[in-house]
């Protein structure tokens, strides 16, 4: 799959390159292999020297990497790819003056539906794209062609923050009340600040993820701060290899009332 993406990757530089400026083309090559290096999961071990190696790591960096998983040290395998990552990043701005850190992936584009699902990201800022509410609280989109906004969102199981895209009404309005009422992030416990976290999960689902009805596909719930990272660190990172969103979101609601859950006491 690795490879593919690879590929994939390389075939849209290379079209982009007919039509901007190269420097810009490559600098979207780079965010994109970094989204993709986002959604490295370090348990995947049958695939971690292939992986690896296509992302940089040099033959003694390789070396140690593996022996990192073997000796079950996540951490230190993750910092080498972290490491030589960060190496290309200086080589591509010191080539081109381009800083590939100014480069947010996007879900949908640069990192797929597919690897994201059930997953847990926490929520950082909301772009609301033009879109508008109205005063009956009907949903006024800048466009019928783009996203109604964008979250922009982190999670223990990416190396960068990531945008996601906002593409039903409802799931709009969701974000749009909290971001409207700002104090509901201080509501969860009377000394606590809390954050708010956001998953992706439609009903039915399509080849890579989409969603295959209507109804809303984003999931939110305000948690106290720090919730997301006890989360994937339970059992040795159990969540991350298995997902088990509904312990901070409650049981997934698609028709009827939709809100904005709040768990004051999440069991993990």
């Amino acid at each position: 799959m690795s490879i593919v993406v690879g590929m994939a990757i390389g075939v849209v530089v290379l079209i982009l390159a007919q039509f901007i400026d190269g420097r810009v083309a490559c600098a979207i090559g780079v965010a994109a292999v970094a989204g993709y290096l986002g959604t490295l999961f370090i348990w995947r071990r049958r695939r971690a020297r292939t992986t690896a190696a296509q992302f940089g790591l040099r033959p003694d960096e390789l070396t140690s990497f593996l022996g990192d998983l073997q000796r079950g040290d996540k951490d230190s395998a993750l910092g080498r790819i972290a490491s030589a990552q960060e190496r290309h990043r200086s080589e591509f701005k010191e080539a081109t003056g381009i800083d590939s850190h100014t480069i947010t992936p996007m879900i949908g584009r640069d990192i797929s539906y597919a690897d994201i699902v059930g997953h847990a990201f926490r929520v950082c800022d909301f772009e609301r794209g033009g879109t508008r509410i109205g005063p009956n609280g009907e949903v006024l989109a800048a466009s019928r062609f783009v996203p109604y906004g964008y979250l922009l969102v982190e999670s223990p199981i990416t190396t960068m923050r990531a945008r996601l895209p906002i593409a039903h009404r409802d799931d709009f309005l969701l974000a749009a009340s909290v971001f409207d009422e700002p104090k509901l992030l201080y509501s969860v416990t009377e000394a606590e600040e809390a954050e708010l976290l956001v998953t992706y999960a439609p009903k039915h689902r399509l080849p890579g993820g989409l969603s295959g009805g209507l109804t809303h596909v984003l999931h939110y719930v305000i948690t106290p701060r720090g919730t997301l990272d006890r989360y994937y660190a339970v059992n040795d990172d159990m969540h991350m290899a298995t997902p088990a969103p509904e312990k901070l979101f409650g049981p997934f609601v698609y028709k009827g009332e939709i809100r904005v859950h709040v768990n004051p006491e999440p069991i993990l």
